[in-house]
């Protein structure tokens, strides 16, 4: 494994696993930096597996952005933050 990767992977996966942990209430209440951070951190898992060579885990992983993204954004669309999560 290259510094580079361990750099990402390294960032990566333990700040999106963090914030994954608690991404109900990241969407129930709105908390647009948490969902930054876990993008950020998305992003270099992404970033990682493209310098490795792995598309197909890359597309794995930048899939699950579309995911959340979307998770977030219909949470927010609810207008209630207490229905927000039931998805």
């Amino acid at each position: 494994m290259s510094a580079l990767e361990l750099a990402l992977f390294g960032f990566g996966y333990p700040t999106s696993i963090g914030v994954l942990s608690r991404f109900v209430p990241v969407v129930r209440q709105r908390r647009w930096r948490w969902l930054v951070t876990h993008h950020l951190a998305v992003a270099a898992i992404v970033a990682g597996w493209l310098v490795r060579g792995r598309p197909s885990a890359a597309g794995v992983n930048a899939a699950w952005l579309v995911v959340a993204s979307a998770w977030y954004l219909r949470g927010r669309d609810q207008g209630n933050p207490e229905g927000a999560g039931r998805m």
